[in-house]
């Protein structure tokens, strides 16, 4: 596994979302992640999407799902970047 860098993140957010943290696409995920909403409220970040808060808000979100539940939130694209 490499270590995570900021070049993980980039590359995740790149493969989920096309680096875009306001992206909507109607599937149920959201922002430069792709938060699911229930994942999104447990995060508690005081912004009902993830896409409706700010980049610096959802950098802190997803480092802190990662490290509460690993890469399997973003199984594909954790694959493709090589962190699992």
């Amino acid at each position: 596994v490499r270590q995570i860098t900021g070049d993980v993140w980039e590359a995740l957010r790149n493969c989920e979302a096309g680096g875009n943290y306001s992206r909507n696409s109607g599937n149920g995920y959201y922002g430069a992640y792709q938060f699911s909403a229930s994942t999104w409220r447990s995060m508690n970040t005081g912004y009902e999407y993830a896409h409706l808060a700010p980049p610096e808000v959802q950098d802190d979100a997803v480092r802190r799902l990662q490290a509460r539940s690993g890469w399997g939130q973003w199984p594909a694209c954790s694959r493709k970047i090589g962190v699992r």
